[in-house]
């Protein structure tokens, strides 16, 4: 098999991931337009300084349906969950606690 026949056999497995991460940008994006959602670097900065003594492990998941993101942390070997209301920016639950 070519080069070019192996890379076009390849495309159609990549391209859902591909337009699953657009489809989950453009809905933030959507969000942030209409005043549902704060841009992610500032909900990030608002958060990591919360969670003291906790490292930030960065990828967070934006959820739709109920316009939070999940925020991933670890402090002394424990991974922490934090999902972040992502109109206010507000801390709406943990795993710590």
């Amino acid at each position: 098999m070519g080069v070019a026949a192996a890379t076009a056999a390849a495309l159609p497995v990549y391209a859902p991931v591909h337009a699953q991460q657009r489809s989950e940008q453009d809905m933030v994006f959507q969000n942030r337009q209409q005043g549902r959602a704060m841009p992610l670097r500032q909900i990030e900065r608002r958060v990591v300084t919360q969670m003291r003594g906790a490292d930030y492990l960065g990828n967070p998941i934006y959820f739709e349906s109920s316009n939070t993101y999940r925020m991933t942390f670890m402090r002394n070997g424990q991974v922490i969950r934090v999902d972040v209301d992502a109109g206010s920016g507000r801390i709406r639950d943990r795993s710590d606690r």
